[in-house]
């Protein structure tokens, strides 16, 4: 009988498994009909749109001078220039904003304070013994070993995840080295046999460092200046549903023995910002949670990016119709691939980089969607085969293609550009400014509802400012054509209360008439009744 029971439920389940996945599937359907220009509308459907950045460069290694084994993994820019983390041939290059060398970091060098240490060869086996790793034992200290990330200082000073050399360098554009972080120290104690490989690296305010490294799915690692781990932080979240709950239910204890681990996924890339905030994608979200959610604010698993508070937490605001995932319409079996982002600190956007399209996202700091760009082809000038890093330099995107191995530039248009100053003027309070800059986006695509939004909250600061009730009367019809529910009704109460505060002295004076008429019938009425008493008696 037990038996029966349980192959019912199992039946149940399997039915319900997959009519949620059919669902899915109809749901979000696998788009092929997007154009190259296009935006998604505020019914999430793709339409076309101007053209935001144009492919203006391909910089092969060649170009560069480089004759084999160009591998661009990663790159940074800062304070003009670009810094590009060749991987094949182990080392960094400096270029000025023309995208010409200027410096190449490949030989590194003791400093008069500082000795470059040997290798750190030192693992330990599964019996907690520690050993000598002889696939380390012959590494060159005074070169880097297939490097995987980079951050530069304000200050010049580079941050170098030296990844086969298990290590952090840190250095200056000659080669200069001022410290390695590498060894026990950096050992996080809860990992049972860990080998210190860094994939990424970031460096706040404090010189602490926050890294991530090779097959660690806790968060991120946060090393001291000192070379001392002090805490995981900011770990994506798992995802649970109620099969996983069900199957554990049901099943025997060799069955749970067999199931797969639910373990948090682990971050594709990091960056910064001037407040100490990281942003960070991850690559192998939930394809499906994020398919059920990117409509009400996806957060958790189903979140390809995250932006983590100094305490660990995930406060990216996804306070746009859609939620910040790349594109709305794909398939669950290819999800998009969230590789890496950059930030823009002066207005709070940021551009998020999908491998699987070889297309970029931007977005405010709200989480409403400005502009794509890119694209993916195999051999087609300005596409991307393999996306592997983003940045901005200047108003230049820069992309890195492991497929190709070459750096994609792409150049802003004047409809960017004009998005970008509108996004800008609103988030540094410059209201008139914006207004007059999403006026100008409008001409340019009459049919992009975040404008509107953008209007609306900049003529509803103004009406607040100016108590300006005619203000207040056009912010919410810039709401309307958003179909922007929420800050229409913001704008609604703040109306009806200017309304009041401005009528206040002609409802008080309309107020005391109504009671002085209502005193004086009173007053009359009783007079009245007095001499009709006085007449009877």
């Amino acid at each position: 009988m037990k038996n029966r029971i349980k192959l019912l439920l199992t039946g149940a389940m399997l039915i319900v498994m997959l009519a949620s996945t059919v669902l899915t599937s109809f749901t979000l359907p696998m788009n092929t009909d997007i154009t190259d220009n296009y935006i998604y509308d505020y019914y999430g459907e793709a339409v076309k749109a101007p053209v935001a950045y144009k492919a203006e460069k391909v910089i092969s290694g060649a170009d560069l001078g480089i004759a084999v084994n160009f591998e661009p993994v990663d790159l940074f820019a800062r304070n003009g220039k670009l810094y590009v983390v060749d991987k094949g041939n182990s080392q960094i290059l400096i270029l000025d904003e023309s995208y010409n060398i200027i410096k190449t970091v490949k030989n590194l060098k003791d400093t008069a304070d500082y000795k470059i240490p040997r290798i750190y060869q030192w693992i330990v086996d599964e019996h907690g013994n520690e050993k000598e790793d002889p696939t380390v034992l012959n590494n060159n200290p005074k070169t880097f070993n297939s490097p995987e990330g980079i951050y530069v200082t304000e200050d010049g000073m580079i941050y170098v995840a030296d990844t086969e050399n298990r290590r952090v360098v840190v250095c200056d554009e000659d080669g200069n080295v001022y410290n390695c972080y590498q060894g026990q120290s950096i050992t996080p104690p809860v990992l049972d046999n860990f080998v210190f490989k860094p994939l990424k690296v970031t460096v706040d305010r404090t010189g602490s460092m926050q890294i991530i490294a090779y097959s660690v799915n806790r968060g991120l690692l946060e090393v001291t200046s000192d070379g001392e781990f002090r805490v995981f932080f900011g770990a994506p979240a798992v995802s649970f549903d109620a099969a996983d709950w069900f199957w554990r239910v049901i099943a025997s204890d060799e069955q749970k023995k067999k199931l797969v681990r639910n373990v948090p996924t682990e971050f594709s890339n990091i960056c910064i910002d001037n407040k100490g905030f990281i942003y960070a994608t991850i690559a192998t979200v939930d394809a499906e949670a994020m398919s059920s959610s990117y409509q009400s604010g996806v957060s958790g698993a189903g979140a390809p990016i995250q932006k983590i508070s100094p305490s660990g937490s995930d406060v990216l605001r996804r306070n746009g119709v859609y939620s910040p995932i790349g594109d709305l319409e794909f398939s669950i079996m290819d999800p998009p691939k969230m590789v890496d982002v950059a930030v823009d600190e002066a207005s709070g956007r940021y551009t998020a980089l999908d491998a699987k399209t070889g297309r970029f996202f931007t977005y405010d700091a709200d989480g409403n969607l400005l502009y794509i760009g890119g694209g993916s082809s195999l051999n087609q000038y300005g596409r991307i085969k393999n996306a592997a890093s983003i940045t901005l330099l200047g108003d230049d995107v820069v992309v890195s293609d492991t497929g190709n191995d070459t750096l994609t530039v792409y150049k802003i248009t004047d409809y960017a550009k004009t998005i970008n100053k509108a996004v800008s003027a609103s988030a540094n309070g410059r209201f008139e400014e914006a207004l007059v800059e999403w006026k100008n986006v409008l001409k340019m695509n009459s049919g992009l509802y975040i404008a509107y939004t953008g209007l609306g909250k900049a003529q509803m600061r103004i009406a607040m400012t100016d108590s300006d009730l005619e203000g207040y009367e056009q912010a919410l019809e810039y709401f309307s054509l958003a179909n922007e529910k929420d800050y229409y009704s913001k704008t609604f109460k703040e109306l009806r209360k200017d309304s009041l505060s401005k009528n206040f002295g002609t409802l008080v004076l309309i107020g005391a008439v109504i009671v002085a008429g209502i005193i004086a019938l009173y007053v009359v009425s009783k007079i009245r009744k007095k001499k009709k008493h006085e007449r009877g008696a």
